[in-house]
Formats: C-alpha cells, sequence, structure tokens
C-alpha cells in the first residue's frame, strides 16, 4: 500500500511537469456490473503515467484499484509497469510486473491482505471505426511469480469514444475467468480523463 501511495504521489507531480516531459497522464474510471451476479460489480480506477520510447514502445507506471460493492471492500489493489508495442498497425501485446494485494483475493494463490508480485501478458487488436471511435478487443493473462502460478485470465471488449483530446468515455465487456474459482461476465461503463 506504501508503494501505490508513492507512485500516486510521484504521478501527481508529474502532472504539473507533463508539458516539459510530454508524458501522457490519464485517469480511467469504470463501473463494471456483474451480469451473473450484481453483488460482485466494481468500481475500478486506473491512474496511468506513460510514454512513448524508441522503437514506439509505450511504457507506463501505473495504479489500480478495485473495489467491490458485495463486500465493500478492496478486492485488488495493484502498482506496477508496463510496456506496450504496436505491430501492423492494428494489433498490439503488452506485458506489465506489478505488486497486487487485496481484502479478499481468496480465490488467488496467495493469502488476502498480503502483498505478492504478478506478471500480465496481453495480447489484442484496435480497429478504427471512425476518426473519434475505437473497437478494441484483447486478453490478459496473469501469472503469479512468487507462486509460480496462474492467476487470471481476462477477456475484454471497449468502444471508446473521444469526446476531446481530455475526454473519453465507452461502453465494453469483460469475462475473467479466476483460474482456481468462479467465473464473472462484467458490462461495463467508462470515462477515461488525460492530463
Amino acid at each position: 500500500m506504501k508503494l501505490l501511495f508513492g507512485i500516486i504521489l510521484l504521478s501527481i507531480q508529474l502532472i504539473f511537469l507533463n508539458p516539459a516531459y510530454g508524458a501522457d497522464i490519464k485517469d480511467k474510471n469504470s463501473f463494471l456490473l456483474d451480469i451473473r451476479n450484481r453483488d460482485n460489480s466494481i468500481y475500478l480506477n486506473r491512474f496511468s503515467v506513460s510514454k512513448n520510447t524508441p522503437y514506439d514502445i509505450k511504457t507506463s507506471l501505473f495504479g489500480e484499484l478495485q473495489w467491490h460493492f458485495g463486500t465493500s471492500r478492496w478486492e485488488k489493489i495493484t502498482s506496477g509497469i508496463e510496456a506496450e508495442k504496436y505491430f501492423l498497425k492494428y494489433i498490439y501485446c503488452g506485458e506489465s510486473v506489478h505488486f497486487i494485494s487485496g481484502q479478499f483475493l481468496d480465490y488467488m494463490t496467495f493469502e488476502p491482505g498480503n502483498m505478492s508480485i504478478e506478471a500480465t501478458t496481453k495480447l489484442g487488436f484496435a480497429i478504427p471505426i471512425s476518426k473519434k471511435l475505437l473497437f478494441r478487443i484483447w486478453n490478459e493473462y496473469s501469472y503469479n511469480l512468487e507462486k509460480g502460478s496462474a492467476g487470471l485470465n481476462e477477456v475484454f471488449i471497449e468502444m471508446p469514444y473521444q469526446v476531446n483530446k481530455n475526454l473519453d468515455f465507452g461502453i465494453g465487456w469483460r469475462h475473467a475467468d479466476r483460474i482456481h474459482a468462479f467465473d464473472s461476465d462484467y458490462a461495463i461503463s467508462f470515462l477515461a480523463l488525460h492530463f
């Protein structure tokens, strides 16, 4: 938790330095309505600071908070670093390494309340429908590095609409396969702010 707080404090400082460093600062707020069980609905906030590096690789520092409405507790808290690259214009892949903890991650391979380290591989497609509307579909596979065990496989579909250079909103769908426990399907609505 201290690490996440430190990353957020550093990121807030970067907001004021953004013009000098050309970083993309993004705050995405999502509501995930569980279609199978409404008690499992989630509020998700992801804050990231990104920059393109040589060879068009986008690197990001990020923090993510997942609030579970059914239990009124933090389901998952993550913070880490991610790299992402587009190939052939529409295909992208990414890899992140991050710390993860939560108050009731009993479906994971480590004890709730403890911190662990995870790697997530992302592979997807992004197809522009118009100048402001995008269709994205991707898969994320998470692997716990400490336990040597897979924890989560998720499939996402999103349609973000760019209102202006500082605001996106959209809808989507997400299937979460908790490899050692239950699955969930979510209808998603989100709002993203760019600084």
